[in-house]
């Protein structure tokens, strides 16, 4: 029997299931303390939803390195959302808004900027994060690239990324793989659903929005998904709740209000927009940013999939129902009725 070496696992705590070069090992093995980290960086260049799910992540490094300054990697056309509250610093990187008025030399000045790091974090994996992980200087650079190629390329340690596995979890693999052990149910330091509901006058939310049209219902299913829902479940307060965008907006359904469960919420400031979520007894919505934010608040959801995929955005710590069919074709909303009645019963 071949004898493993004692220390195998100092600070790498995978078998098989993820990449360490020998650098990374060495490091690891002979010199790597948490506790000595002193300067980190996190790139994530993502919209809204995806910035709401890195929230665990800060607050896990957080706690896994106390005495690390922690930089937010950002990118300028991607700013609404970002956990600002959660990093010592933020760097903003030129985005597609800045195209005409940034070149190349703008955004390598920008990488060179941060400096050295301990760790340098790739929780983008796009063509501006790999060079920024190329350019930029670090003792130990870790990422979840899809390609095998960029994962010996561009990173010392790289854990296995799937669309079948919810990617906060993946994320927190980074710091697993470190030997640090996150909560199951995740810390988003946001309000608790379970802290703030509205009991006494349950509301469901409903949100018809998205970054691409093609993920959300057309108005006629919406209208009648909220007609039924209301008819199904008469003890609730029904509201649906509008964007910024003109699509994303309730005037086809403003006959409704003359109902008495049923109105409509004009679209709220980011932290209003949270407590609202937190307060409802149920989100109905698409892949969409405010899904991910009802997920980070702990309500529970009802997402509907058929242009995107469901896995990577849907946690299993605790009950989040979707409605989807295996041949991607568009749910009906009697079947999306049945999955509200469904969660609320669970």
């Amino acid at each position: 029997m071949t004898r493993l070496p004692p220390d195998r696992l100092k600070h790498l705590w995978f078998e098989r299931g993820a990449y360490a070069n020998k650098k990374a090992r060495q490091f690891l093995r002979e010199e790597f303390d948490p506790k000595a980290v002193k300067k980190i960086t996190v790139i994530r260049h993502a919209a809204l939803g995806d910035q709401v799910i890195l929230r665990p992540f800060l607050i896990e490094a957080r706690k896994f390195f106390p005495n690390a300054h922690i930089t937010l990697a950002a990118v300028s056309n991607y700013q609404y959302g970002m956990p600002t509250d959660l990093v010592d610093d933020v760097s903003i990187m030129p985005g597609s808004d800045m195209r005409k008025t940034t070149g190349t030399k703008d955004k390598i000045a920008c990488i060179k900027a941060l400096g050295e790091q301990d760790i340098m974090f790739d929780l983008a994996s796009t063509n501006r994060s790999h060079w920024m992980m190329a350019l930029g200087k670090a003792k130990l650079k870790i990422g979840f690239p899809y390609g095998a190629v960029l994962k010996r390329l561009l990173y010392d340690i790289a854990v296995f990324r799937s669309d079948l596995q919810p990617e906060v979890e993946v994320m927190l693999d980074m710091l697993r793989i470190l030997g640090h052990t996150p909560p199951m149910r995740l810390d988003f330091a946001y309000p608790d659903h379970q802290d703030v509901c509205a009991k006494e006058k349950p509301f469901i939310l409903y949100f018809n929005g998205a970054s691409m049209k093609d993920k959300i219902l057309s108005k006629e299913q919406m209208r009648e998904l909220v007609e039924k829902s209301m008819a199904a479940l008469p003890g609730y307060q029904h509201v649906y709740l509008e964007g910024k965008n003109d699509f994303e907006k309730g005037e086809f359904l403003r006959d409704l209000e003359a109902k008495e469960n049923f109105s409509i919420q004009a679209c709220l400031p980011l932290d209003e927009l949270v407590m609202k979520v937190a307060q409802a007894s149920l989100l109905v919505a698409p892949d969409t940013g405010v899904r991910n934010i009802a997920i980070s608040t702990h309500t529970p959801t009802v997402g509907i999939f058929y242009f995107t995929v469901p896995y990577r955005y849907t946690p299993l710590y605790e009950p989040h129902h979707i409605v989807m069919r295996s041949d991607a074709s568009v749910p009906s909303s009697d079947e999306i009725v049945a999955s509200v009645v469904q969660a609320l019963q669970s």
